[in-house]
């Protein structure tokens, strides 16, 4: 019994003990329901001082409020289950439009158990010192905010911190000293802070003894010091976009337990691969952008942990080595943007765990055939993206692509190859992009080469229009297109089916041989139709009203048809070109640039001038049309850039208010029949940078002023005899320009209504005073004697200044005489 009552003694004092790890593995909550002590007070009036300090636009902190109990349920809030402190706080932006602005309130220096704090992708002007007082911090991440001011040093009291994000923190990387002492931090992001100017910068870094990775990326080094503490526990390093060269190799040669090493877009010529090519446990490697002119190393074939090689956009000479097929870890690998030579070596389609395949714009060539059966023969198969466009590839696609079943985005355009298009592409139900334009294809495209692609949001399918057969398209009428998120379409005909596309958002069916009239269709149902690209084809008929319902155009290019008619008045309804500004970050433009479809549709060659808009695709508004006269609500589009509608038959005048479309950059009305002045306004075309009204009617002086001063070439107002002022002659000499008739001068001012009005008031004035003068006699007497009094006083005045002068002038000539 007494054993018993002490073992039970025994065991209640070793309890809490027993239970103590329990209790420290506690999991945090984070607006959950399971925990069982509330928030503290002192800390959600901090949390609350922070949001007055706070501009949110998207009221991402609407749940925290005051008369919510438990602060630990807001966003962005995880608290400990057992002791309630709060541990986390993560407020980053998931976009771009929920940022945060304004102030840092200090009151979150009460949060003293915060192990977590995430304000990147935010736009607080400054971060106060007090950071340095959160002892606990284990994660700071900052980045992603232009902070004002220089990295406060008080950050090195941060001791227990393992994670630091400062990249694009606008900060003067002027004091790095702070980081000597982060002796537990394992990852660091300065992605660029700019530490050209910090000479001892990587020395700080080089104190860290537990770092393991590492970002650097675009901080405009090209030092790096041949011995460093972390060379041995560094596993990822980005030094990207620097100014290193292969003068580094040597230092790079002590990393050789790295993981991923990321050397892209920097000067490096060749050397740099002996470096590297003995680091046998990186499994990433990154040299894409560099100006390396040799020939791939068949020793890279010994790098097999290798799961990412990306080589693109470098000068590599040579062929692509069979070695690399040793490389079957291999995931991704991209070739692209180089002088690569000879066939694809058809051991590839032992890499079956290759997910992405680039080989764009090299001299390549072969037999697609071959390839294509090679690559598809994996089971299962992985290839998500193929792309080998510009290349010199010949043949026919065989149908083993439709074995590709993974495959989200193909692209074989610009190539040699020939022969029908197989159906089994029907069967790619991944497929999002498609790109087989610019080939020598012939034979038939039907439904069944469309069947399964429900995911399509890019088909550019159209044949070099070489002979001998063209690519011929034939859909049933009735055959409703399964892509239901269809952005981009260039095919070599116009198919009826489109019209039940609703989302779609790009047309390009220009450079063609498309006839009939433009489809009626098109402005009720493709609402969200941004470019409308129909150039050079055979159209006729007239531009109707119903086009006018196709509100988001903001390129629109018809030239080179048969249209007849005039401009349609409604087109001032195009709202996609009445905005000046877009502020959607989700833009067409963003879509483009991530698709890499900006030599699709970012060169457009406007009579004479090409034009390259790359990346700024949603902001660029532009009109190509034929004929008619310009309807003045075209200067409605406040937001247009581009208005070409040269060589046409256009009649009438340039609309007055002209001016109004003030994002104007390019102005083409050359060819026409235009007549009258050109409107003074044009001179508040402050972003105009071309400009073109020559062989017109146009008379009268060419307004100057603003941009107009820049543009200074005689010839964009050449074939017009009746414009004079510069840069053509002088309206003073010009033979049609005599007298004062209706010119205006260099700001636009008309001088005949001047002259006019000026006339009617002598008049008016002169018999209003000669009137009075005549009936009022006491008026006549009293006018009469102020203009003698006035004769009086000027004689007097005259006299006096006389005797004055005459004095001074004899007393200069007597000082004169006696100094002589």
């Amino acid at each position: 019994m007494v054993i018993a009552s002490f073992q039970s003694a025994i065991l209640l004092l070793f309890f809490p003990l027993l239970l103590g790890p329990y209790l420290q593995t506690a999991k945090l909550c984070s607006s959950s329901d399971d925990h069982k002590v509330g928030c503290h007070s002192i800390e959600k009036l901090a949390l609350l001082n922070f949001k007055k300090g706070v501009v949110d636009l998207s009221n991402r902190l609407s749940s925290w409020q005051l008369d919510d109990e438990d602060c630990c349920k807001w966003l962005g809030v995880g608290c400990n289950n057992v002791t309630g402190y709060m541990e986390k706080l993560d407020l980053h932006s998931p976009n771009y439009m929920a940022r945060l602005s304004g102030s840092v309130s200090p009151a979150l220096a009460h949060l003293k158990y915060l192990k977590y704090l995430d304000l990147s992708y935010n736009s607080f002007d400054s971060i106060p010192s007090f950071i340095g007082s959160i002892k606990e911090l284990r994660y700071l991440d900052l980045s992603w905010n232009c902070f004002r001011g220089r990295i406060p040093p008080q950050l090195g009291n941060l001791t227990k911190l393992h994670h630091l994000g400062l990249s694009q923190t606008c900060f003067s990387a002027q004091e790095l000293q702070f980081l000597s002492h982060l002796t537990s931090l394992e990852y660091l992001d300065l992605s660029w802070l700019d530490l050209s100017r910090t000479g001892e910068s990587l020395q700080h870094i080089n104190r860290l003894p537990s770092l393991s990775e590492l970002h650097l990326y675009r901080c405009r080094l090209s030092y790096l010091p041949p011995s460093t503490n972390f060379t041995t526990t560094l596993s990822v390093l980005d030094l990207s976009d620097n100014y290193f060269d292969d003068s580094i190799r040597l230092s790079l040669s002590n990393f050789r337990n790295l993981v991923v090493l990321d050397l892209s877009h920097n000067n490096f010529k060749g050397p740099i691969f002996k470096a590297i090519l003995n680091f046998t446990s990186l499994q990433s490697l990154d040299l894409a952008g560099n100006g390396i002119q040799v020939p791939i190393p068949k020793a890279i074939g010994q790098m097999t942990s290798l799961r990412t090689l990306l080589l693109g956009e470098n000068d590599l000479i040579g062929p692509i080595p069979d070695v690399l097929a040793n490389l079957t870890s291999l995931e991704f690998l991209d070739l692209s943007y180089n002088h690569l030579e000879g066939p694809i070596p058809l051991r590839f389609g032992g890499l079956c765990k290759l997910k992405e395949l680039y080989l764009s714009r090299n001299n390549i060539s072969g037999e697609i055939t071959e390839f294509v059966n090679a690559i598809s023969s994996c089971r299962p198969n992985n290839l998500e993206y193929l792309q080998s466009s510009e290349t010199k590839l010949t043949g026919n696609l065989p149908y083993s692509i439709g074995n590709l079943r993974s495959l989200r985005s193909l692209y074989l355009d610009n190539n040699s190859m020939n022969g029908t298009i197989p159906k089994s592409l029907g069967q790619l139900a991944e497929l999002e992009e498609l790109d087989l334009s610019l080939n020598a294809w012939d034979g038939e495209i039907t439904e069944d080469h469309f069947e399964n692609l429900a995911k399509l949001k890019i088909l550019l399918i159209n044949s070099d229009g070489k002979p001998p057969k063209p690519l011929f398209f034939n859909l049933n009428p009735n055959w409703v297109c399964p892509f239901t998120e269809l952005l981009f379409l260039d095919l070599s005909t116009f198919p009826p089916n489109l019209k039940t596309l609703g989302p779609l958002r790009v047309i390009d069916l220009g450079e063609n041989r498309l006839f009939g009239n433009l489809p009626m269709w098109m402005g009720k149902r493709l609402p969200y139709l941004e470019i409308l690209r129909l150039r050079s084809n055979s159209f006729s008929g007239f531009i109707h009203e119903n086009h006018c319902l196709l509100h988001s155009l903001r390129i629109l290019d018809l030239a080179h048809n048969g249209l007849s008619g005039t401009i349609p008045h409604c087109f001032g309804n195009f709202s996609g070109m009445a905005m000046i500004d877009s502020t959607n970050p989700f833009s067409l433009s963003n879509w483009v640039a991530g698709h890499e479809l900006e030599d699709q549709v970012s060169v457009w060659i406007t009579r004479g001038i090409e034009l390259e808009y790359n990346g700024t695709l949603s902001f660029l508004k532009c009109i190509d049309l034929s004929p008619g006269e310009i309807p003045t609500e075209i200067t409605r589009l406040l937001g247009l850039s581009i208005l070409n509608l040269s060589l046409n038959h256009l009649t009438g005048s340039i609309p007055e208010m002209i001016g109004n479309v003030q994002g104007l950059e390019v102005l083409d009305l050359s060819r026409n029949q235009l007549s009258g002045s050109i409107p003074p306004s044009i001179s508040a075309l402050n972003s105009l940078n071309h400009l073109n009204l020559s062989n017109n009617n146009l008379s009268g002086r060419i307004p100057s002023g603003n941009q107009l001063q820049t543009l200074q070439d005689p010839s964009i107002y050449a074939g017009n005899p009746g414009l004079c002022g510069a840069p053509l002659k002088d309206c003073a000499t010009h033979p049609n320009s005599h007298g004062i008739n209706n010119e205006e001068d260099e700001g636009g001012f008309t001088w005949l209504p001047f002259f006019i009005s000026m006339s009617i008031g002598f008049v008016v004035g002169f018999w209003s005073v000669s009137s009075t003068l005549i009936l009022k006699k006491s008026w006549r007497y009293t006018f009469f004697r102020f203009i003698d009094n006035m004769n009086d006083t000027f004689l007097i005045f005259v006299a006096v200044r006389k005797a004055r002068l005459a004095k001074r002038f004899r007393l200069g000539r007597n000082f004169s005489a006696q100094r002589g």
